[in-house]
């Protein structure tokens, strides 16, 4: 089990998550909460993945690329010295230049450095087969052989839509940090999946979207 992530400018930061390997940090929006689908902020995320129209994905555009901002300059990051790449689906071999992903990666960059060919790999079975179960994800995975080029920045973002049990985001890092050894890696994404009775009964933690500035909402403003 991940660690809790703690409040970071608005956003959530995980330090630590059940795969962390090569992974500096974790930061999501919020919570898609499984068991809690009239969540507005839950919807939202859900939306944008697997029902997915042109309202939902200009808003996740949007606070994507509001996030990113915050976290490049709350790390205190240098823009030339940053880059972002988007995350590969399990059926992608390398990023579709057309695709959701891609799309996000590329506004998330701004002013920063956008690159959508670093990552490659064979296809594997969608790890949402493995539910949040770290065992079966990593079977589901397991011969997606991650390789990634040489690029010339000190940080690079992978940018996913959710980050479950950091499995596929630690393939991703092992594979840039092997042509890259000098880089630091970060994953940011919508949303990380969470059940909010079981967070409640495990760690009596009561998991939510209240960190989420309510001007936000602006930025994402219809559901449909």
């Amino acid at each position: 089990m991940s660690s809790l992530p703690h409040v970071f400018h608005n956003l959530l930061r995980y330090d630590t998550l059940t795969f962390n390997v090569g992974v500096a940090a974790a930061f999501t929006v919020g919570y898609r909460l499984e068991d809690r689908p009239g969540d507005p902020w839950s919807a939202r995320f859900t939306k944008s993945k697997f029902d997915p129209d042109e309202a939902s994905t200009r808003g996740a555009v949007r606070l994507m690329a509001h996030a990113a901002q915050i976290v490049v300059r709350a790390l205190g990051l240098e823009p030339e010295q940053t880059g972002f790449t988007p995350a590969l689906r399990s059926e992608e071999t390398s990023a579709n230049p057309d695709g959701v992903l891609a799309l996000r990666a590329s506004q998330c960059a701004g002013v920063c450095r956008y690159y959508p060919d670093l990552l490659q790999k064979e296809p594997h079975l969608p790890t949402g087969r493995g539910g949040l179960y770290p065992e079966f994800r990593s079977l589901l995975v397991q011969d997606a052989n991650y390789r990634a080029d040489s690029i010339n920045v000190k940080t690079i973002f992978i940018v996913d839509d959710f980050v479950a049990t950091g499995k596929t985001l630690s393939l991703a890092a092992t594979a840039i940090l092997e042509r890259n050894p000098n880089i630091t890696v970060y994953g940011l994404a919508l949303a990380k999946p969470e059940w909010h009775s079981l967070m409640l009964d495990w760690y009596d933690v009561d998991v939510n979207n209240d960190h989420i500035p309510l001007s936000w909402a602006s930025m994402w403003p219809t559901l449909t």
